[in-house]
């Protein structure tokens, strides 16, 4: 029966490149032929017999097919992929599973500027309608609505933790989870030190058959600023601003919101989303960039814009100037100078100026394995190992683009090379779709217009654009003041480059976009996928469709001479 299955499978192949077939050694369980070449990546299951079990593995057996190092996203999918296979797997993480995205980033950052953007039309509506904003000192009300806002965090936190990232979660999956901090004795051994403060908290090692993932994650950068931190002022990050915001303001309850003012030094996506979401529940911020730019990575129109919503919403933006130094009087007002000599005054101080990878205390230089001078991350190859064989690193660490889904898109390239034949490229960044989700969103794929005109040449790329006033559902829903989609593609062939949508919803938008990118689909054959009215995306193909009948009168006179003999 197993070879009449596997002869059906090689017989449906015969057309690929190369196949391999691949059984897990002496195991039972359900096997998998695994069919690669560098178009078609397929897996089928295929019964066989079964040798042992791994999936409820001791902790006390110390061996094990692979040990992940961090429980954030890359961590959580690298461990889950190998479950999946059957294999048995040691997840160690420091602190708590879930990592940044659950704890201190995409949860919590996400819920406060939906909650944000509620308290924000409700406080407009107010005054339209009521001439006057009843509530805006009501100290009591707004004190009450911070706190049903924390509240709100803690539990979507809480529950996305309970449904995905828990121990018992692991467990279910056949996971073993080591609470405590990793270090290196080798390549294929680490000792994991418990974290707890009593008398018996011990070590243990750990000793892998095929090999490791690093997924340790980032943290934040401080940029070095005279009398900050330490014995200095005291300042947020995107770590303990969910907590700290909170509290701070609640010993503050006896003055209004807009008597607050917030300094956020940082422009890109974290400072951005934060500064709208506290300006929004009523406190007074003021946005510091170095670069000169919101959003310097991007399209330069959607910095531009961007500025224009939040100058509208009454955040001060201050870019091309740098923080140099900070104090704090003894009526705990903070006053931080820039480097031109101008300064702002303000109650609270948020540091929004990137992350740096984790890779201390592991012990990787004592093994050998490479950090990169430019990034500071773990250096890793296209398939995302290591200078060291057998030890792959993923996700945040390597230095690479941060992004939670190109974390977990590495956790699983990474631990899939380990495990399985073959090799297959972790490194992606060209490719990764990225969104700051501000109102409007920011999202983008690819290269801006003037990155694929210098490595293409300016006659060789092609621009759509679209403002959203020209799309329905945005004058519909009052959205089409600030926006647009732009989809810059090469001239001649129509592949898509790269595209910038700054739209509602924009980080569904980029999807579609990636899909067409990935698939090297032209952008005109999106005009042959029907889409639903009025909706954004609809947008997304009266674009493609302008490109497709520009061509189409480029051979007008060859399309005329068809029609004339009948065709």
């Amino acid at each position: 029966m197993v070879l009449r299955y596997v002869s059906i499978c090689l017989t449906k192949a015969l057309l690929l490149p190369l196949m391999v077939i691949l059984f897990s050694s002496i195991q039972l369980s359900s096997a998998f032929i695994v069919v690669l070449s560098p178009k078609h990546s397929a897996l089928m299951k295929c019964p066989c017999l079964r040798g042992h079990n791994t999936a409820l593995s001791s902790v006390a057996n110390k061996l094990y097919d692979i040990i992940v190092i961090g429980g954030g996203s890359a961590g959580l999918t690298a461990a889950k992929f190998a479950a999946t296979f059957d294999k048995s797997v040691a997840l160690i993480e420091s602190s708590k599973l879930g990592g940044d995205c659950t704890w201190t980033g995409c949860i919590p950052s996400k819920t406060i500027l939906s909650v944000s953007k509620r308290v924000y039309n409700w406080r407009k509506m107010n005054e339209e309608y009521n001439g006057s904003m009843n509530n805006n000192d009501n100290c009591q009300s707004q004190h009450q609505m911070l706190m049903d806002v924390k509240r709100q965090i803690d539990e979507n936190r809480q529950r996305i933790y309970d449904h995905d990232d828990s121990p018992q979660v692991m467990k279910s999956l056949g996971i073993d989870v080591l609470e405590g901090s990793a270090r290196f004795l080798n390549s294929k051994t680490v000792v994991v030190k418990s974290n707890s403060n009593s008398s018996s908290s011990s070590s243990q090692q750990l000793t892998c058959r095929y090999g490791i993932v690093v997924a340790t994650g980032a943290t934040p950068q401080i940029i070095d600023v005279q009398g900050l931190g330490d014995q200095g002022v005291p300042y947020w990050t995107y770590e303990n601003v969910w907590n700290d915001f909170f509290v701070d303001l609640e010993q503050r309850q006896s003055r209004p919101l807009k008597d607050t003012k917030v300094i956020v030094v940082g422009g890109g996506p974290v400072g951005c989303e934060l500064s709208q979401a506290i300006s929004r529940l009523g406190c007074s911020v003021v946005l510091i960039s170095r670069s000169d730019r919101l959003l310097p990575k991007g399209e330069k129109i959607a910095s531009s814009e961007l500025k224009k919503v939040f100058e509208k919403e009454n955040i001060d933006v201050i870019c091309g100037e740098r923080a140099v130094s900070v104090t704090r009087d003894e009526s705990c007002i903070i006053t931080l100078t820039l480097e031109s000599g101008k300064s702002v005054d303000g109650n609270h101080i948020l540091i929004a100026t990137g992350r740096k990878p984790n890779t201390s205390k592991m012990g990787l230089d004592d093994i050998g394995v490479g950090i990169c001078e430019k990034t500071n991350g773990i250096s890793v190859n296209d398939n995302l190992e290591t200078s060291v064989k057998g030890i792959y690193a993923a996700g945040d660490c390597t230095g690479d683009r941060q992004f939670t889904h190109y974390a977990g898109f590495q956790g699983a390239i990474a631990a899939r090379n380990i495990l399985l034949p073959l090799k297959d490229s972790g490194k992606r960044s060209d490719s990764v779709p990225s969104a700051t989700f501000t109102d409007p969103e920011v999202a983008s794929i690819g290269l801006t217009e003037d990155e694929a005109v210098m490595q293409h040449g300016e006659d060789k790329v092609s621009v759509s654009f679209r403002k959203l006033s020209q799309v329905d559902r945005a004058v519909c829903e009052d959205a089409d003041m600030h926006g647009f989609i732009k989809v810059v593609y090469k001239a001649k062939t129509k592949q898509i480059l790269g595209a910038t949508i700054m739209s509602p919803s924009a980080g569904e938008l980029i999807s579609e976009i990636a899909v067409a990118r990935e698939s090297k689909l032209p952008f005109d054959k999106l005009s042959t996928v029907m889409h639903a009215y009025p909706s954004y995306s609809i947008a997304i193909q009266q674009m493609a469709a302008e490109v497709y009948y520009d061509k189409l009168k480029k051979n007008k006179q060859f399309y005329d001479m068809l029609k004339k003999i009948g065709l």
